[in-house]
């Protein structure tokens, strides 16, 4: 049976491969796309992005409803431009080369709904009750929005699938937080708190060597070329993708380019790709410059009160070999199809 879900993203590299993924896999029917300002810029770009993604993949029936162009509270804007300064940094070391890494979207050739993604969420499920999955890939905004806008939406989602945190692997933002999660923590914490049922993917499963069998590398790329019939969202990756495993490789020390989000769809159909606590109830930090947005996991008995619903499995291992075949043999479905 197909897996209906809501795919939020902020348009960084992984989230294209997201996009592509839910758009031809078998097992997700992929009833809209939800963007969100984060790590790949303003909302426009990620918009575009999005729009653009699915115009090579040949579905743009699939709609896309334009977000959050800021979070809820936020951090100063100086660090909110974190990725921005990123980016300059990169430039210095690999010049030209960088002109396939996030580049400016072209104007699409089709339109937004006129329809903000936090109604698009809510409308979508409160029209399916009990059968959307909410999958979330960047800053949780939108779903945080939906659920303040909707009081009744928690009780009708099916579950959500959420990229975020981290707790054996050092942050990526400051060493205590994860960036989806730190850009926006108010709107992390309202949705963590909400009493779905939810699968959380943290750094330790995709942005940690532990997990390296799960990373895009020069290899896989070479397995779609021989797998996959020519197709243009083949012709992109091949294109596109060496840059993105060249930066992981040698700015994050890491063996490859980290599958972050793709891993997130494919649990909304496969959660038994990962190894997962029971259900706890994971909280977030709102305050402190250095720990804000640290994902806290409710494991023991404290002694003063607190916590909230045990509703969030928290997953601690994948198995990476069968995610990426099932990645590069979902992505070669596109050759086939044509």
């Amino acid at each position: 049976m197909m897996e209906r879900i809501i795919l939020d993203v902020d348009s960084a590299g992984d989230d294209i491969l997201a996009v592509l993924f839910a758009a031809v896999s078998p097992s997700v029917k992929l009833e809209g796309v939800t963007t969100c300002t984060g790590a790949a810029g303003p909302i426009e770009q990620v918009t575009n992005v999005v729009l653009n993604t699915l115009t090579l993949a040949g579905r743009e029936d699939i709609p896309v409803a334009k977000g959050a162009w800021r979070p809820i509270v936020g951090n100063s804007k100086e660090d909110m431009q974190a990725p921005v300064h990123f980016e300059k940094r990169l430039v210095a070391r690999f010049g030209e080369r960088l002109k396939k890494f996030n580049p400016p979207a072209p104007t699409p050739t089709h339109p937004v709904l006129d329809k903000h993604a936090a109604d698009f969420i809510i409308d979508t499920v409160m029209a399916s009750p009990g059968e959307i999955t909410l999958v979330a890939t960047g800053p949780m905004t939108n779903l945080a929005m939906a659920f303040l806008q909707e009081p009744r939406l928690a009780a009708n989602v099916k579950r959500m699938c959420l990229l975020g945190g981290n707790f054996v692997t050092p942050g990526n933002i400051t060493p205590l937080s994860e960036y989806n999660i730190w850009a926006d923590a108010e709107a992390a914490r309202v949705v963590l708190n909400q009493g779905v049922e939810t699968i959380l993917v943290p750094l330790d499963v995709c942005e940690d060597n532990r997990a390296a069998a799960s990373m895009l590398t020069r290899d896989d790329l070479a397995d779609l070329l021989d797998a996959a019939p020519a197709h243009p969202v083949r012709d992109m990756m091949q294109d596109r993708f060496p840059i993105y495993i060249d930066i992981w490789r040698e700015f994050f020390d890491l063996v490859g380019f980290p599958m972050d989000d793709i891993i997130t769809v494919a649990l909304a159909f496969d959660p038994t790709l990962c190894t997962m606590t029971e259900p706890l109830f994971c909280d977030i930090v709102l305050d402190g410059r250095l720990a804000r947005g640290q994902t806290v996991a409710y494991r023991g008995r404290q002694l003063l009160p607190g916590g909230g619903p045990k509703t969030t499995r928290i997953c601690t291992d994948i198995d990476g070999r069968r995610f990426m075949k099932l990645f590069k043999e979902t992505i070669a479905l596109y050759g086939t199809a044509a």
